[in-house]
């Protein structure tokens, strides 16, 4: 259960990634493409076929006072780069892992997308994809697209994409339109779910506007904008919905249920300040981001620390009758890591050529401003020119017991890792 916990509260399910590769690495960026390519061009179109990959070893352990959990696996990704005549293009990314304490293999296709589009004109992506959607480091609240959103603390592997079709109409380089169709948990035509979204460039500034919709949910509507001030760059979102759409507890007589709150538009909002220093002989050697989030619907109070027991309603009274309102939460899968109090902030620190060249630092920080908790992380990574890297992180909860970050009752977490590219 300790280890569970400890999941759940450091490494919400699937989250961010550092990929292996990135797919939009692969094939660039179709949004810079405005024009037609030039009948020679099209001529010299050649078929290719590329693989790539990355294979990491884990070994990670969770220090509980007195006693530790020890986990280790090897996790590989095995990219596929397809590209065929006239801009089409296919991505696939298999990620395959092996846990030694179990003997157990598990495999999961990550992406499986391709991308063709009408003349240079209209741009296409259909399948399993990742969608850039949102500009913040952290916090995103204008991604209700993506299926795993970004952790504190990076993943292993990489994120899982969400299934549907993607369109992309650029007009010029001063306005794109972007909309997505989502299919993936759609038994019917009338369950599918849509985003749309109207991006537009006024000088230094790129801000878009953007629409949500699914059946039996309540619209949202989003605002996202970054900028340049000085050299300090500037990001930020918000989105707002009639009613929210999300799933809250609440004690009914000592019967724990679940509910939707009617508050009227609630806000979700994030702002990130980010600059660059220089040491030493290199500019931008240092950076510093900074990130505040508020959700207004999140929990003042941590359900975490109420201990008294409460009768379990809903399917999981079935396996679990009663317990606290912390246990009917995550029971219930209604635990979003980052996402359960109503203010947080963020820092993030990166110092690259740390003592050597392939060297570089990271420390950051998570808060709660609502229960007083908070996550410090500390950790180096090393990557040479033979696509070999290797990391070491420390985690520690911080702030009074059975808050967010602390529930665990892990006082430290450590990492190692050790991978070759490919």
């Amino acid at each position: 259960m300790r280890q569970l916990l400890l999941a759940l509260a450091l490494f919400p399910l699937p989250a961010f990634a550092e990929d292996a590769a990135s797919e939009l690495e692969m094939f660039g960026t179709p949004e810079l493409v405005t024009q037609a390519a030039s009948t020679e061009t099209a001529r010299a179109e050649k078929k290719t076929l590329g693989f790539s990959g990355s294979v990491t070893s884990v070994m990670e352990d969770a220090v509980y006072g007195s006693s530790d959990s020890l986990n280790t696996y090897i996790l590989g990704n095995l990219l596929l780069d397809a590209r065929l005549k006239n801009g089409v293009k296919a991505f696939a990314n298999l990620e395959t892992s092996y846990y030694p304490k179990t003997r157990q293999t598990t495999s999961t296709l990550r992406e499986l997308f391709v991308d063709f589009n009408l003349g240079d004109r209209v741009y296409f992506r259909t399948g399993k994809q990742v969608l850039q959607w949102g500009r913040c480091y952290l916090w995103n609240p204008t991604d209700l697209v993506n299926i795993e959103k970004i952790p504190f603390v990076p993943k292993v592997g990489s994120r899982e994409g969400a299934y549907g079709l993607k369109l992309h109409v650029p007009f010029g380089t001063a306005y794109n339109i972007y909309g997505f169709l989502d299919t993936g948990s759609a038994a019917a035509g009338r369950e599918l779910a849509g985003a749309l979204k109207f991006e537009l460039l006024a000088g230094r500034t790129e801000m878009a506007f953007s629409g949500w919709t699914k059946r039996n949910r309540n619209p949202v509507f989003g605002y996202d904008v970054s900028s340049r001030l000085g050299d300090v760059d500037i990001a930020g979102e918000v989105s707002a919905a009639g009613r929210d759409n999300g799933r809250y507890i609440r004690d009914n007589n000592g019967t724990l249920e679940t509910f939707k709150k009617g508050t009227d538009w609630p806000l979700k909002a994030a702002v990130n300040f980010s600059k660059g220093f220089r040491l030493g002989n290199f500019n931008d050697r240092l950076t510093v981001t900074s990130e505040f989030f508020y959700n207004q619907s999140g929990y003042v109070k941590t359900p975490f620390r109420d201990k008294k027991l409460y009768a379990f309603s809903g399917p999981l009274s079935s396996v679990l009758p009663a317990g606290t309102k912390g246990l009917y939460l995550l029971g219930n899968g209604l635990y979003d890591s980052n996402y359960l109090g109503r203010h947080y902030g963020a820092l993030f620190t990166s110092v690259s050529r740390f003592i050597i060249t392939d060297l570089t630092l990271n420390t950051n920080y998570i808060h709660n401003f609502n229960d007083s908790t908070g996550a410090l992380s500390a950790g180096v990574t090393y990557k040479n020119l033979n696509d070999f890297n290797a990391g070491c992180l420390l985690l520690a909860p911080l702030g009074p017991a059975d808050g967010e970050y602390t529930f665990s009752g892990a006082k430290l977490f450590a990492q190692l890792t050790a991978g070759l590219s490919f």
